[in-house]
């Protein structure tokens, strides 16, 4: 055969084994020298995408915080299961935005389950705030929070790294927590700027290096908390009363009697007839009434002088000597009316009713000394309005202003006065209403009489006080705190807020 007539050779296809083998151990060195970039590289967005998403969890934290007014459970072992406990910190971020339960908890690319021991963890400035109501941990909003600007407390941290490898601490002390408030920067070489990890709690081997990998959030709860002014004056006191700490069980209805107050000293009862009048002072819109009646010194008409009858302190019943007023002495004027010599009665000691037996007060001139006198009697002052204090750091006061002739007699004194101070109550009560609608009320303290009236406090945003009035303690009013700054005010009648 020719050999232009012969079949071409067929192309050859495919590797031989020590090509393969070649490219194989090219592929494997290049494998070893990018594969490691590679997998840093996709941790790395991973770990920028995590930064992104921590702040939207903890806006939700904190709208679960103001809207539940509690602070969650803060539990950060990876064996409990997310559905265990509604008020784990991750359910309640979940119930108000944040995502489902596993999306809050596990970091981004990391796959939930129960030996996953990566998960993201909040930690609170105090562990002692976990699982309790905001009324709990700020009790009586006074002294709690040091300083408003620079607080050392109202902190959380909410943390997470994205690498299976590096695990995060259980718990934070206060020194480590403060720590990664104030000092955690990523520096050049990827360590934090203060020290080694160890000083934040974390493996110095684990995490040599590898601070980029570590998100932290810092979550201020400053903006939650409202500034309320609270200015509580002194009223003036009324029965019934009842002790500030009934407002912290079954409220009374409030009292609508009036205030009576007796002026408490030494013969206020007797004044000339007609010339009693009262005034008062350091009071604002106060009304009070004179009770009074005309009467002469023989007040139960007994013809004896009986203890509080002796307007002049002569001790002889003057207005009692003329018995049947017609202005002469009559033998049948027996004091009593018995018959009979009683002691008094008989003052020369003949047996017999004389002339001069009926001059009661002994001095023999023949004439009576007075005709029955009538005097007005002061039983009481009572208050129908009680007004409020103007200046709190002085008394308030009740005057009867009037003449006592008989306290000088024959001439008649100048106009006379006797001033009472008015008895105060108590500071208004307040209570802070709790979330859970089965605890008590938390009476706020520091509200005693020596305290300042006007007092700055702190309460979370949508709290609730209960306000009471100091007569009896009785409920007016609650309170809904929902502005940055507010005030609220007892003038010594009523709250205004």
């Amino acid at each position: 055969m020719h050999p232009q007539n012969r079949p071409s050779k067929m192309p050859r296809a495919g590797f031989t084994l020590l090509e393969l083998i070649g490219v194989m151990a090219v592929i494997a060195i290049l494998s070893a020298a990018v594969l490691p970039g590679a997998i840093d590289l996709i941790r790395t967005q991973r770990a920028v995408k995590e930064g992104a998403v921590l702040p939207e969890i903890a806006e939700a934290l904190k709208r679960g915080m103001l809207r539940e007014q509690i602070f969650p459970v803060y539990e950060n072992d990876f064996e409990e299961l997310t559905v265990d406990n509604d008020a784990y910190w991750w359910n309640l971020a979940a119930r108000h935005g944040g995502g489902s339960a596993n999306e809050v908890l596990y970091p981004l690319g990391i796959r939930p389950g129960p030996e996953v021991k990566v998960i993201r963890k909040l930690y609170f400035a105090k562990e002692s705030w976990s699982g309790k109501s905001f009324s709990e941990v700020t009790g009586d909003g006074l002294d709690w929070l040091i300083n408003f600007q620079d607080p050392t407390e109202l902190r959380l941290l909410l943390i997470s790294t994205t690498n299976p490898d590096l695990l995060l601490p259980d718990t934070l002390n206060e020194r480590r927590f403060n720590r990664f408030w104030e000092e955690w920067v990523v520096g050049s070489d990827g360590d934090p700027t203060n020290g080694l990890p160890a000083r934040y709690g974390l493996s110095n081997s684990e995490w040599k290096g590898r601070a980029a990998e570590l998100n932290v959030q810092r979550i201020d709860l400053r903006d939650l908390l409202c500034t309320v002014v609270i200015e509580n004056r002194r009223a003036i006191k009324a029965e019934p009363l009842m002790t500030l700490n009934e407002l912290a069980v079954v409220l009374p209805e409030p009292s609508a009697t009036l205030a009576s107050v007796p002026i408490n000293v030494t013969h206020t009862g007797f004044w000339d007839r007609g010339t009693v009048a009262l005034s008062y002072t350091n009071l604002q819109d106060a009304e009070f009434i004179i009770q009074a009646r005309d009467t002469t010194e023989d007040l139960d008409q007994n013809n004896s002088l009986d203890p509080g009858e002796d307007a002049n302190d002569n001790n002889v019943l003057d207005s009692g000597e003329d018995l049947n007023g017609n202005g002469v002495w009559d033998r049948d004027e027996d004091l009593n009316g018995n018959d009979l010599f009683d002691s008094g009665e008989d003052l020369n000691f003949n047996g017999v009713f004389d002339r001069f037996d009926e001059d009661l007060n002994g001095n023999n001139n023949g004439f009576f000394d007075r005709t029955a006198q009538i005097y007005t009697y002061v039983e009481a002052v009572v208050q129908t309005k009680r007004g409020r204090r103007i200046d709190v750091t002085q008394d308030a006061t009740v005057t009867i202003i009037g003449r006592r002739s008989f306290d000088s007699p024959p001439e008649p004194e100048p106009e006379q006065s006797i001033t009472a101070t008015l008895i105060l109550t108590n500071r208004a009560p307040l209570a802070l209403l709790n979330s859970d609608v089965l605890s008590a009320p938390i009476l706020l303290t520091e509200w005693t009489n020596a305290d300042p009236y006007i007092q700055n406090r702190y309460f979370l945003k949508t709290q609730e006080l209960l306000l009471g009035e100091p007569w009896t303690s009785a409920e007016v009013g609650n309170c809904i705190i929902t502005e940055p700054f507010s005030t609220l005010r007892f003038d010594g009648l009523q709250w205004h807020y």
